[in-house]
């Protein structure tokens, strides 16, 4: 018993002396349009939740590895919400930018009467930090009878820095670049 409370206390003490674990850093996507593309398109689009991939789905974020197929998977730098939802709303803030006389919201649920629903599958998303960030997607357009006007595929790379803040804006500027190739289909 006298050993115990030997043991015990030194424990506690090298736990405080020894300091705390590393905080975790959260990042979050942001709509970074700027100017409209047509300040007449006046319908009401609503926006399903973007789908992702189930390994890029998740709090903590993730980053490949350059010139291999390894993903790191980082405890410390996460997402501050759900990257699906992220990205739903940069889509829907950017086309909402865009297209500024439209009425654009995130689809919640049935029947709001959307003029058009825009689907978006994000098929890969990948991020090599100090190298690039790459976006391949799916985007579907429909019209208010559910009749498909459109089904075409996004791919861009772009550059990207060291840091995780990178990542983000990266991440953001394919967003943003998709948004715009989705506002000029609508347009049309």
């Amino acid at each position: 018993m006298k050993i115990i409370k030997i043991i015990v206390p030194c424990l506690l003490l090298s736990g405080c002396l020894l300091g705390t674990s590393k905080q975790s850093r959260f990042y979050t996507q942001d709509a970074i349009a700027t100017e409209a593309i047509s300040i007449d398109y006046n319908a009401f689009v609503g926006v399903d939740r973007v789908q992702l991939p189930k390994y890029v789905d998740r709090p903590q974020m993730v980053t490949q590895l350059k010139d291999t197929v390894q993903i790191n998977i980082s405890e410390y730098n996460r997402w501050v919400e759900s990257p699906a939802f992220l990205a739903t709303r940069v889509v829907t803030e950017n086309l909402s930018t865009f297209l500024p006389a439209a009425k654009i919201k995130m689809n919640q649920s049935k029947g709001e009467g959307f003029d058009y629903t825009v689907s978006v599958e994000i098929v890969k998303i990948n991020a090599v930090l100090e190298d690039k960030a790459e976006l391949v997607a799916w985007f579907t357009i429909k019209d208010h009878k559910g009749k498909t006007i459109t089904n075409q595929k996004f791919a861009k790379t772009v550059k990207i820095g060291k840091t995780y803040d990178d990542l983000a804006l990266g991440y953001s500027q394919l967003l943003s670049d998709l948004s715009r190739e989705i506002a000029n289909i609508l347009i049309k």
